[in-house]
């Protein structure tokens, strides 16, 4: 039976924890990570907070959809053990929590797009780890580079906490599940899922030999002619998200871009 809690007592903390953080507005992308936590055979604690620290435009903050009525409900049909619902003085009490500061990989793309994003990241879920005290946690690689420095705060805090990885969930036309979706039109979500196609040609590109810069050229020009206001298109090194070299095998292109004001993020990866 799930139990709904707004604060981390003992009873939880005599549990061995597989965590799912989200900031609600719950979809199948979300519920497919709840999958893979109790998978693990742990009890599974999902939590819902939205996050300010982590928005650098309050109009974001504000308009992000927030239905945890829906949320609670989805969450309790899978399954999950505990439902984690904290108030933010309960997250951020008055005596401060400490932040943490990226590594230099979270002043690039999403980081340079969106200036202090990746701190609040980092700030939230460091307290959130330190509050529940999970054994697992289960992050989707939609967010890959929040993803990778997750996984390095991890290491660098020599947290003992073991980070599962859940696959891309798309949409019947491949787009990324994301709850910022839900402020697009049918129209524009067809439209967004040239994103996925347009990453797809990318890689193909590249897999046949050519270049790196001109196969994001195509990519660029398949943005364009889909009316897709890019921001950016990059590869990196999934080992530590330089741009690739000679000795570089397994690759991650990430984009960001906007349809109908709505801003999007997804990735693929490639291997050389």
């Amino acid at each position: 039976m799930t139990k709904v809690i707004n604060t981390i007592n003992d009873d939880i903390l005599s549990e061995n924890i597989c965590f799912i953080p989200t900031m609600g507005a719950i979809h199948e992308g979300h519920l497919s990570l709840v999958d893979i936590g109790k998978e693990t055979n742990l009890k599974t604690l999902v939590s819902i907070f939205l996050n300010r620290r982590q928005f650098n435009n309050d109009d974001d903050f504000k308009n992000y959809p927030i239905e945890l009525e829906q949320d609670i409900e989805f969450l309790k049909s899978r399954g999950v053990d505990f439902i984690f619902l904290p108030q933010e003085s309960y997250i951020y009490p008055s005596e401060g929590v400490p932040s943490i500061v990226p590594s230099k990989v979270g002043s690039i793309l999403e980081g340079a797009s969106r200036p202090g994003h990746f701190e609040g990241v980092l700030t939230v879920v460091n307290r959130l780890f330190d509050l529940i005290k999970p054994s697992h946690a289960v992050f989707g690689k939609k967010d890959a580079q929040q993803l990778f420095l997750i996984k390095d705060m991890v290491n660098r805090l020599d947290l003992n906490i073991e980070i599962i990885e859940g696959e891309i969930f798309r949409d019947i036309n491949g787009l990324a599940l994301s709850s910022r979706n839900k402020h697009l039109s049918q129209d524009a979500k067809l439209i967004a899922a040239n994103i996925f196609k347009s990453l797809q040609k990318v890689a193909k590109e590249i897999n046949l030999g050519k270049s790196f810069e001109e196969s994001v050229e195509l990519g660029i020009n398949s943005f364009n002619q889909n009316e897709i206001d890019l921001d950016y298109l990059e590869i990196v090194d999934e080992e530590n998200f330089n741009y690739p070299n000679k000795y570089s095998k397994k690759l991650k292109l990430l984009t960001a871009a906007y349809v109908e004001n709505v801003r999007l993020i997804d990735n693929i990866d490639i291997e050389i």
